[in-house]
């Protein structure tokens, strides 16, 4: 009977570090996401990895876009389209806004509250 209780008692706590955060028991957690998803230990996760994602798209765009700027008139594609990456590599996973693209630069970056830098 101690046996199951204690098991019931483990399956408890571990109930709350995964729900709630590491941060329940032990008073201290990880600083609030900018865009205010991920609030769990799994959402966290979640979310650090579609941030992952994210940089991963944007280096594949960036280097696609590399290798179809003219090296003699040094002019850019015109639109992301013209990298012919596909339609999921146009917008952030994280929120679903579309890439901001700057034909005349060069430059594509994310518009996501958190993903200013990447």
């Amino acid at each position: 009977m101690i046996g199951i209780l204690v098991a019931v008692a483990i399956v408890i706590v571990l109930a709350i570090v995964f729900t709630v955060g590491s941060g329940a028991l032990a008073g201290k957690s990880e600083p609030a996401r900018p865009d205010g998803k991920g609030t769990t230990v799994v959402g966290k996760a979640l979310y650090r990895a579609k941030d992952e994602v994210c940089r991963s798209d944007l280096q594949e765009l960036r280097l696609s876009i590399e290798t179809k700027t003219d090296p003699v008139d040094n002019t850019h594609p015109q639109s992301l389209k013209d990298t012919g990456l596909g339609a999921d590599f146009y917008k952030c996973p994280v929120g679903g806004e579309p890439y901001e693209y700057d034909p005349t630069t060069g430059k594509v970056h994310c518009v996501h509250p958190g993903h200013e830098k990447y």
